[in-house]
């Protein structure tokens, strides 16, 4: 091979015992320096039992040689106790070519092996027939990794035929060498040697004197366990393969600039299609409507333009709008024409919400219905619940807010919205559902609602506002993050199927947050503030109306909502449409 001085300056150590000079010789023909530290040493294990083990392996439908190792105190055990490779009756696995060559050398016959050296690649892979009459004996060293043993459907027998214990004549010489070497490039071929290193060198050296490189995932990820990220991994699982890497890498770094060029992913527009990583869809969108007693009613809202209180005369074309729009689901707020001090309105199964849904559901029965079930705009008082003195009741107010999602349900409503904010609605709720046998009506609870001041807009479009004081000490304080992680964590253990975080843009770093916390929906309330600030900016010609909308909706999908509550949605899905 070219000498070259890919790797000059560069030392290279093995923790491991090259099988050949191959590798060390490649390292030296690029102008490295090799060294050579073996970790670990590998004995076998004999037992009083390995007698039936190897008549357990006389019969098994399988046997799986993990390494070459494996192979090796299998030879020994076959010839203390006098055994030859026909005796098996089995088929023979194994996991990379060496060690299907040592068998072959034993006089096996190989049926399996995998594309790539590795064990998740293996149980990916290995397919026999009659899954539920195989019977797999796992030749195994003490450290191997529990990726076969979990992985494979089968009925498994492990023998461990080795161990692998700590060489600790080296340890002294190799924490020298380290500490006189400019970060050197330290190879690791297993896990094995990842924890040795981590117990007994890394202490005294530090991981981040050092480049690490990887035979095989399973090696990197014990390098991640120990915050060693990034290691050099060759694609193919052998040690000379590792070498290569290791000089394409290196001499990579010599031949370009230490910048990397991200632009090249952004040169056209196909391109960029091509390569992005978040995206909007009409199906992300729920939009609020807001239906009122009474008969011709289409009142815009003065702070928010383009948003109707509708009578249900005037409902049915808005319903239109939103279905030809492609948008898939509303969610309800109802103004009633009487209130009380309990929201009498709110669990009459006549309400303006109530009929909303009937009406809805009897026009376009395949669009959902979302019900926000909340007190607040149908109390004389304004709070989202019953009213002691000056302090919201939260257990009597959990009685009626079950009574209201009852009634929602009845009415038709698919998903029941809880708003309110009392400790334990989302149990009491459920269990209300269940009982009154809506067992398949989900919750989207409003599980980080924050007591914000971008929800002004909305209590005019409600007629919600408190009529005293206000809504801190049930709605969150907007300073708080990890408040809102234990928020969260309780809706979910109470029963809750959506977690809605409102608001949605100052608070997109909690929304990531939950997203990252759970497997369910997670669901943006983009509120009537920050709708209505996009829309007088619009209206002075300021913006880009379409683009700024557009990319707000986007920030909240990047940050992790599954969907989207927006006042913007018609407009949002028609100009999704356009694009």
């Amino acid at each position: 091979m070219k000498t070259t001085n890919k790797l000059r300056g560069q030392t290279v150590i093995f923790t491991g015992t090259p099988k050949s000079n191959e590798a060390p010789e490649l390292v030296r023909q690029h102008g490295g320096e090799v060294y050579s530290f073996p970790l670990i040493r590998v004995q076998p294990i004999h037992r009083p039992d390995d007698i039936e083990q190897m008549k357990s392996c006389e019969t098994a439908t399988w046997l799986i040689f993990t390494s070459q190792s494996s192979v090796q105190s299998f030879a020994e055990k076959m010839e203390r106790y006098q055994y030859e490779a026909k005796q098996f009756k089995g088929r023979i696995a194994a996991v990379g070519t060496k060690t299907a060559a040592a068998l072959e050398r034993l006089g096996f016959e190989v049926s399996f092996i995998p594309t790539v050296f590795s064990a998740d690649v293996f149980v990916k892979q290995f397919a026999p027939e009659k899954e539920e009459q195989v019977h797999v004996v796992f030749l195994r060293g003490n450290l191997a990794s529990s990726v076969l043993r979990e992985g494979l459907p089968f009925r498994i027998t492990e023998w461990t035929v080795y161990e692998t214990v700590s060489n600790e004549a080296v340890f002294d010489d190799l924490v020298q060498c380290l500490q006189k070497t400019n970060r050197p490039i330290v190879s690791f071929a297993s896990p094995s040697a990842v924890h040795i290193f981590a117990e007994h060198i890394a202490p005294q050296v530090g991981w981040e004197k050092i480049e690490p490189a990887a035979i095989g995932h399973v090696t990197e990820r014990a390098l991640a366990k120990e915050q060693v990220l990034n290691p050099i991994v060759p694609r193919v699982y052998t040690l000379i393969e590792l070498v290569k890497e290791i000089v394409k890498t290196k001499g990579r770094e010599r031949m370009t600039p230490t910048f990397k060029r991200n632009r090249r992913l952004r040169t056209t527009a196909n391109l960029r299609a091509m390569v992005r990583e978040t995206t909007l869809s009409k199906n992300d969108f729920i939009y609020p409507i807001f239906v009122i007693e009474g008969e011709n009613i289409k009142n815009e809202i003065p702070s928010m333009p383009g948003i109707y209180q509708f009578s249900l005369d005037q409902y049915e074309a808005e319903l239109t709008r939103v279905v030809e729009a492609g948008v898939p689901s509303i969610i309800l707020f109802g103004v009633p024409s009487e209130k009380d001090a309990c929201g009498t309105e709110a669990y009459n199964d006549e309400g303006i919400v109530q009929r909303a849904t009937k009406l809805t559901k009897r026009l376009y029965p395949d669009l959902v219905v979302l019900a926000d079930t909340c007190l607040c705009q149908y109390t004389d008082h304004g709070h989202c619940g019953v009213v002691e003195g000056d302090y919201v009741d939260n257990d009597k107010s959990l009685e009626l807010l079950a009574k209201t999602a009852v009634s929602q349900a009845r009415a038709g409503a698919d998903i029941i919205a809880p708003s309110n904010m009392m400790d334990g609605f989302v149990a009491v709720i459920r269990e209300a559902l269940d009982e009154a046998g809506f067992v398949n009506v989900p919750i989207m609870s409003y599980a980080v609602k924050y007591a914000s001041a971008y929800y002004g807009p909305f209590r005019d479009a409600a007629d919600s506002a408190p009529q005293f004081g206000d809504r801190k000490t049930y709605q969150m304080d907007p300073a708080n993050r990890r408040e809102a992680l234990r928020e969260a964590e309780s809706d979910i253990d109470e029963g809750a199927d959506f977690l809605i975080v409102k608001p949605a843009l100052s608070y997109l770093d909690v929304m990531r947050e939950v997203k990252d916390m759970t497997n369910l929906p997670v669901v943006a309330y983009n509120v009537s503030g920050e709708y209505s600030m996009v829309k007088a900016a619009a209206a002075q010609g300021w913006i880009d109306e379409k683009a700024i909308v557009l990319e707000t909706l986007l920030s909240m999908k990047r940050a992790g909502a599954d969907l989207i509550m927006t006042y913007h949605a018609i407009d949002a899905a028609c100009w999704l449409e356009e694009n």
